[in-house]
């Protein structure tokens, strides 16, 4: 079998592009890589070299790194030459979902003939990770062999949430109107997937009975790691996450500002970790907030959450499953979290974490944890049992392969 891989999820720094969407990628190649021999086409930012001498370096590297051999291509992402006006801009955006930001950069002439160069080695079936590399599959002439996607994060919901926290009212109002068009361009994607791959029940259920959309199977975020790891004993809390992402840099404002202070005048001895890269990217990063440490990326994720009592996944925004809640679960670690950070998993309030919304609510649950460490060895011992029943990585890494071994077989066969 062989099978073309697109995304735009560029892993140019192998050790630490270790976030959630890196992971799943890793999760769906692992399975790939098994069954099927692998092209792999990225679209990457300007300042990636794109030089045959450099694409085949990358090749050695990506082929050690994950373990396998393969053809690597890379497509610069499309750029206009000249800017247009706001306004010509703004109706481009509202209008086209091919002319919206985060989706136009692989829809430009050359990134659909780079797409169709792929298409040439005659591939039995594309892989499409995440939304912004369907484009290409949508804006093709090319007849195309089945295509499975992993939608991952559903972009309308994620947008939403977004524009809801966040600008003027008018602008506000801009960006909510890019919804109907991005919702557009999300539902003739799946259509033109023969399987779309979520994060959890509870999405696939939305996109089946609100949308009405066929094919969306559920493929859970999974653990690297599941390794039941004592209460630790120092009153300290973990946050971790890529500052690359917005909704990270927001959670992380959330908890620093109006979660934390209540936190360290009741327990002044605690202590806030806030761990990943971009540091630089959250506001209070370099006022020296007492009590809290930025620690950058670490490699030792073990040792992290070793010296963590509570680790805290106050997100407010995006959309999927967090990937940090489940790989907190797999070390048996006390969790706090909002509602939209739990989102979609199997865990439930006061079994396996806490789930609280306002700022005083998160901080009474985080310091209710801090000073009962037998609840947070219950909670612990209960997440990390619901990890190895859903979202052991080994196990999900099979049901991909099955999904794929199944509906292959049953495309080549014409039944």
């Amino acid at each position: 079998m062989h099978i073309l891989f697109v995304s735009t999820s560029f892993p140019r720094e192998l050790r630490t592009n270790v976030s959630g969407s890196f992971q799943r990628m890793r999760m769906f190649i692992d399975a790939l890589k098994k069954i099927a021999h692998l092209d792999v086409l990225f679209y990457v930012p300007a300042d990636v070299d794109t030089s045959p001498a450099a694409v085949a370096a990358w090749e050695r590297r990506l082929s050690q790194h994950w373990e396998t051999s393969l053809h690597l291509f890379l497509c610069r992402h499309f750029e206009r030459r000249a800017a247009p006006s706001k306004w010509r801009r703004y109706r481009a955006e509202i209008t086209s979902f091919f002319e919206q930001p985060g989706y136009m950069f692989t829809s430009g002439i050359q990134q659909v003939q780079a797409f169709e160069s792929c298409l040439y080695r005659k591939p039995d079936a594309i892989f499409v990770h995440k939304l912004p590399a369907m484009c290409p599959s949508l804006l093709t002439q090319a007849p195309l062999p089945p295509i499975f996607f992993d939608l991952d994060d559903i972009d309308h919901i994620a947008l939403i949430r977004s524009v809801k926290r966040r600008w003027s009212w008018r602008t506000k109002l801009f960006y909510y109107a890019h919804v109907p068009t991005l919702l557009w361009g999300e539902r003739r994607a799946m259509r033109l997937a023969h399987r779309t791959f979520v994060c959890s029940e509870a999405d696939r259920h939305y996109l089946t009975k609100r949308w009405c959309l066929t094919g969306v199977i559920t493929v859970p975020n999974a653990a690297n790691t599941v390794k039941l790891l004592p209460v630790a004993s120092n009153p300290t809390l973990l946050f971790v996450g890529s500052f690359a992402y917005q909704p990270n840099v927001e959670a992380a404002e959330f908890l620093i500002e109006q979660v934390w202070p209540h936190i360290y005048r009741t327990m002044p001895e605690a202590r806030l970790i806030v761990a990943g890269t971009r540091p630089e990217r959250i506001r209070r990063y370099d006022t020296g907030v007492p009590g809290v440490e930025f620690t950058g990326f670490v490699d030792d994720l073990e040792g992290l959450y070793q010296q963590s009592r509570v680790v805290c996944a106050p997100i407010l925004a995006g959309s999927g499953t967090r990937i940090k809640i489940i790989e907190a679960a797999g070390y048996g670690k006390a969790i706090v979290a909002t509602r939209v950070g739990a989102e979609g998993l199997d865990m439930r309030d006061g079994v396996e974490l806490l789930l609280r919304d306002d700022p005083d609510s998160f901080a009474d649950a985080c310091l209710q944890l801090l000073n009962d460490p037998v609840l947070c060895e219950r909670l612990g011992r209960a997440a990390c049992a619901t990890v190895v029943r859903c979202y052991e990585r080994a196990n999900i890494v099979a049901l991909i392969q099955r999904y794929l071994k199944e509906d292959y077989d049953v495309e080549s066969t014409g039944s």
